[in-house]
């Protein structure tokens, strides 16, 4: 396939960039806790394809279904929060926490719409303008090299 080393180490390349911009802007926002975010961010590879995966969390939660009480609880944790009360356990404020999410989700104005923030229109067309110059550029070279070997051997 034409290029397809080139394509595959500027793919390489270019994810791993995309992946360290959204590390970088995570940790800048403020909402690392557990680095379960961090950890949880990675990029798998086949031939000349790669895919993103990672946790959509910071984009919030609607209402209707409640989180999981261990991540809450491991939030409280990691942030320092106990309750108030001395009689409540760190358990029950879960609870509490992920009942109150689950009848109004999570505040808009508290999401961190990571993906897009770096996954742009732009930065995608920056990328489609590398890969298409890499394929143009490796096309010209073959159709000159096929052009010499077949202007060579007719003379």
């Amino acid at each position: 396939m034409l290029g397809s080393e080139e394509n595959q180490k500027l793919l390489e390349e270019e994810m791993t960039a995309l992946r360290k911009e959204i590390l970088e802007v995570y940790n800048a926002s403020g909402k690392r806790t557990t680095g379960e975010f961090e950890s949880g961010l990675e990029v798998v590879y086949s031939t000349n394809n790669a895919t993103l995966m990672g946790y959509e969390y910071l984009g919030g939660r609607r209402a209707g279904k409640q989180p999981p009480l261990k991540a809450i609880e491991d939030w409280l944790e990691a942030k320092g929060i106990t309750p108030i009360e001395s009689t409540m356990t760190v358990s029950t404020l879960a609870y509490l926490i992920a009942r109150k999410i689950a009848k109004e989700g999570t505040k808009k104005e508290n999401n961190l719409p990571i993906y897009t923030q770096v996954i742009t229109p732009e930065r995608i067309d920056q990328i489609l303008e590398k890969v298409n110059q890499l394929n143009v550029n490796s096309f010209i070279s073959e159709i000159v090299g096929t052009i010499t070997k077949k202007f060579n051997d007719y003379q």
